[in-house]
């Protein structure tokens, strides 16, 4: 039986709140030559073309969003461990949590100039006021409208429309890091960790909140990142 702990956003929430700009186009088309059961990632034209008049860079956003989706389960850690996967680990381990569903949609996209955000933050649903720690990566259309991007869905509904999201859920950032800082972040702020992290300078973009949490938000980003380039 699962616990909270082995559900993911995908399972509580993301049916009811997923967003389908167009209808799901399924067939045996869809599913490589070498289909062969779970291995297979659906492809659907239809979503891909609406994620290409939608944002900028959106083919590659479609492809990195189809690979959460579809081939990464969710995987909850066991108590006290908080281990963040390389982008490789994840892709050869098949599964995750939110954190390595992020870091390997991040690792798709980290060469081009995406209007978008890395979130640590929390997701406090409206109804029955239940709350967790949760990890989200948001990206703004060509139109400056801002989407929530979620993995593990399954499915076609997992780029979803803010004001969707704000209707039903309030989420709470801890720590927000642009698309195109996460890099310099990792190589030339996180050193300065053996200076008090209270005297830390940053830059005036970087939402901070709960300097405890973020210290250790930062040092495994450090310790990631560095097992990621030794990978690659």
């Amino acid at each position: 039986m699962k616990t909270f702990a082995d559900v993911s956003y995908a399972d509580i929430f993301l049916q009811e709140r997923g967003y389908k700009p167009v209808e799901d186009s399924w067939s045996l088309e869809s599913f490589p030559a070498d289909f062969q059961g779970d291995d297979a990632i659906p492809d659907n034209q239809a979503y891909k073309e609406w994620c290409i008049n939608t944002f900028n860079y959106g083919e590659q956003i479609y492809e990195a969003y189809r690979e959460i989706a579809f081939t990464i389960d969710y995987r909850a850690e066991p108590p006290r461990t908080d281990y963040w996967q390389t982008p490789q680990e994840t892709v050869r381990r098949k599964q995750g949590d939110c954190e390595d569903s992020i870091f390997l949609f991040f690792s798709q996209l980290s060469e081009v100039n995406i209007d978008g955000d890395i979130v640590w933050g929390w997701v406090v649903d409206k109804e029955s006021t239940m709350s967790f720690a949760h990890v989200w990566y948001q990206v703004f259309d060509k139109e400056g409208k801002l989407y929530i991007i979620e993995g593990f869905s399954k499915g076609w509904n997992g780029i979803i429309p803010v004001e969707i999201i704000n209707a039903v859920e309030e989420r709470v950032p801890t720590l927000l890091l642009k698309h195109n800082q996460v890099n310099h972040v990792v190589d030339e702020m996180i050193p300065s960790f053996i200076k008090p992290f209270e005297n830390a300078q940053f830059p005036g973009d970087i939402y901070l909140n709960n300097n405890g949490r973020i210290r250790d938000i930062f040092q495994k980003l450090q310790d990631m990142f560095h097992r990621y380039r030794e990978h690659k």
